[in-house]
């Protein structure tokens, strides 16, 4: 069983299509997958619950309540696909945990209860550097970065590197970055190519050879709130989650 984050500190880059993609993919890997939402913007939620603001309990009851994290993960429409949800509430995790240093491991002692149950948990983080994210770090085995093409891209992910570092020292040793999978990528821009080149030079071992480009067929799967191989089976967009899926399996 490996627990695997998504995270990147910038908002937009994909991290939401990549955690529902890979479910996808592992679910017909006949794979047993846990998503765990930890943004309060719940669009992971939102993939496969509906009116998840009217939840009575989310991941944050558990990480604030003791909530027993079983009577909290919902079952989705997909087969081997189970979910532990988000919504506005989670806005509150700083203010409510500030004082309590201890905080930062409960999101893993919830998991430790339920991780016999899956093949994989995967969570996907709010676009910050958050207690949240922390408390993602802390329980996972390994980090996913999407990135884009981006100026940004190239000067932002050595800060989140940084986090990652102070989280194994201090935390998680055991914590691997998997690598960056460039999302949202546009070859033809001359820019984003130039991007990509750089963004591969500085870190020839840590970018995945999958690359996702900026096609409306996963824009047309979020809508469907279908996960890509099962909106689009035989798709080259589906295909491109498969041979991610095999780059990640390889390296965990």
């Amino acid at each position: 069983m490996k627990i695997i984050s998504i995270a990147n500190q910038k908002g937009g880059v994909g991290k939401t299509t990549i955690s529902v993609g890979m479910a996808g993919v592992l679910s017909e890997m006949k794979k047993k997958v846990l998503l765990v939402d930890m943004d309060q913007q719940g669009n992971l939620s939102s993939s496969f619950i509906d009116h998840i603001h009217g939840l009575e309990r989310t991941v944050y009851d558990v990480l604030t309540d003791d909530t027993e994290i079983g009577g909290v993960i919902h079952k989705t429409d997909f087969e081997n696909i189970s979910i532990l949800p988000a919504n506005l509430s989670l806005s509150e995790l700083d203010y409510r945990l500030a004082s309590d240093y201890d905080a930062q491991f409960n999101l893993l002692e919830a998991l430790n209860d339920v991780k016999s149950d899956y093949d994989f948990i995967i969570i996907d983080c709010p676009p910050n550097l958050s207690l949240a994210t922390r408390m993602a770090l802390i329980a996972s085995d390994g980090l996913i970065m999407p990135i884009e093409c981006q100026e940004w891209a190239v000067r932002g992910s050595s800060q989140l590197e940084a986090f990652v570092e102070k989280v194994k020292k201090r935390a998680n040793p055991k914590l691997k970055i998997l690598g960056f999978v460039i999302n949202k990528y546009q070859a033809n821009r001359a820019i984003e190519s130039g991007y990509n080149q750089a963004l591969r030079e500085k870190y020839p071992k840590k970018i995945f050879q999958t690359e996702f480009a900026n096609n409306v067929q996963y824009t047309e799967a979020a809508t469907a709130r279908k996960p890509i191989n099962y909106y689009l089976p035989g798709s080259k967009q589906a295909d491109a989650f498969r041979e991610f899926v095999k780059e990640v399996l390889s390296n965990v």
